[in-house]
């Protein structure tokens, strides 16, 4: 007997063809939503979409595309392996007026979700980033801005427990300020938003300038929260996950030096209290780099060109000397073309990842998939994408630490104009972790057109 399952929590912005006044937007004049839920599992999994508004209505919709030929019923079926994107504005207005949501996924076997977000008008802002599973009652945020060389965090925080949230945001700066944002009686799986272009934080002034992380806490009910740090007068857009937890050991599957034109900055966060130093170490040889991190300092920022010799793509491993717990964040531009994204360092990985989206010239969208060997064994990685599992390959094996990007617009077997999900495995009992970029050359208007999410570990 199948057993149906909440799998998949996460948060999404979804404004459907509303334009605003810029003064009032959360990204550009107009925002707008899309997600892609990949199934997992071995078996055929009914999928069901609930949206729910921030005043905690909830929107079931009978179709997710109302288009035909695309229409999308609500629930859907997937396949094993399969990925299906929604578009949110193509979702019917009588079925769901304009407004910002949360969204629930539910299915009856295993499935991920991926989502992302886009700011239109006379810029244009890219995010996106993968689905929760559940929450805790305190999240923290390794990276925030305020008015930090023209960017700011939007935070959006979901309660996911069972009653109404008392939802508390402290902002903690590295040169000592402290600001606040907080929004009582959030009702059970609905969301709350804070554009900090808009939004000050009580404790802030109009001329705080704050470099620092944030924690969540849900007033003893569950929580799940995102970033998505932009800025506002380029478009440019990094948007990554809080985490409930920390580790000594972090893994990031790519960094970049003047590697085709994008460089990468690290941000390190402790989350313990008193000093530790941390340790950077990098999969092409260069030379590490330390940070030592104390109570008054708790952050870093290694900005690659200026702490890294070689150029190229790289990965690597972050550890402090203590046990101290860290989270890090790395973001990367790329400033010839004004694209930025930004993915998180992970504790650790999977025997078999799942990347529920990825492109090949798809309306223009090509992607990278970034994999590092996180296990203690060397280890090919088996590449398989959804509908051509029969072109799946081997790529070279991977030492401890080493990386590997996967040009899925290179891919000769796949057909122009393809989009759907990939399936990453490790052989012999190896685990890996991966990320992935999304980007479109020439898109208009001006802006960022790239987005980066971290592929979901099963």
């Amino acid at each position: 007997m199948k057993r149906f399952t909440l799998i998949s929590l996460f948060v999404v912005i979804a404004v459907m063809i509303v334009a605003v006044f810029p003064a009032a937007a959360q990204l550009g004049d107009t925002d707008v939503s899309s997600f892609t839920v990949q199934n997992v599992s071995d078996d055929t999994a009914t999928v069901s979409v609930t949206f729910i508004a921030e005043d905690g209505t909830n929107y079931v919709p009978t179709q997710l595309d109302g288009e035909s030929p695309t229409a999308i019923p609500n629930p859907f079926t997937l396949s094993a392996g399969a990925s299906q994107q929604v578009y949110v504005p193509s979702i019917p207005a009588a079925d769901l007026p304009s407004g910002r949501y949360a969204v629930v996924i539910s299915a009856d076997y295993q499935v991920v979700a991926q989502a992302g977000l886009a700011g239109t008008g006379s810029l244009r802002f890219s995010g996106s980033y993968v689905g929760f599973s559940g929450g805790d009652t305190t999240a923290y945020i390794p990276s925030i801005a305020y008015n930090l060389a023209g960017w700011y965090s939007m935070i959006s925080v979901q309660n996911v427990g069972a009653g109404p949230a008392d939802i508390t945001v402290t902002l903690n700066c590295v040169n000592g300020t402290t600001g606040t944002l907080s929004e009582s009686d959030v009702p059970s799986m609905a969301s709350v938003t804070w554009a900090l272009k808009n939004d000050m934080p009580t404790g802030f002034t109009s001329s705080t300038v704050c470099d620092g992380s944030a924690v969540v806490d849900g007033g003893g009910v569950e929580v799940v929260a995102v970033n998505n740090q932009n800025k506002p007068t380029t478009g440019a857009t990094n948007t990554f996950e809080a985490a409930a937890q920390g580790a000594d050991v972090l893994y990031v599957p790519s960094l970049s030096n003047d590697f085709s034109g994008w460089n990468s900055a690290l941000t390190i966060q402790k989350l313990g209290t008193g000093p530790t130093t941390v340790t950077v170490s990098y999969d092409d040889g260069d030379p590490d780099d330390t940070c030592n991190l104390t109570d008054a300092a708790p952050s870093c920022k290694l900005y690659m060109p200026n702490f890294h010799n070689q150029a190229g793509r790289f990965s690597a491993v972050i550890e402090s000397n203590n046990a101290m717990q860290l989270l890090a964040v790395a973001g990367s531009t790329k400033a010839a073309d004004g694209w930025s994204g930004a993915t998180s360092a992970v504790a650790g990985g999977s025997e078999v990842v799942a990347v529920p989206n990825v492109s090949k010239n798809y309306y223009g969208w090509k992607s990278a998939v970034n994999c590092q060997n996180v296990g203690g064994i060397s280890t090919t990685l088996n590449v398989s994408y959804s509908g051509y599992a029969g072109s799946a390959y081997d790529t070279a094996s991977l030492g401890t630490g080493e990386s590997v990007q996967i040009q899925v617009f290179s891919e000769a077997f796949l057909p122009d104009g393809w989009q759907g999900g990939a399936t990453i495995t490790a052989q012999s009992g190896a685990e890996v972790a991966c990320t992935v970029g999304n980007s479109r050359a020439g898109g208009t208007p001006s802006g960022d057109w790239t987005s980066q999410y971290n592929a979901y570990n099963k």
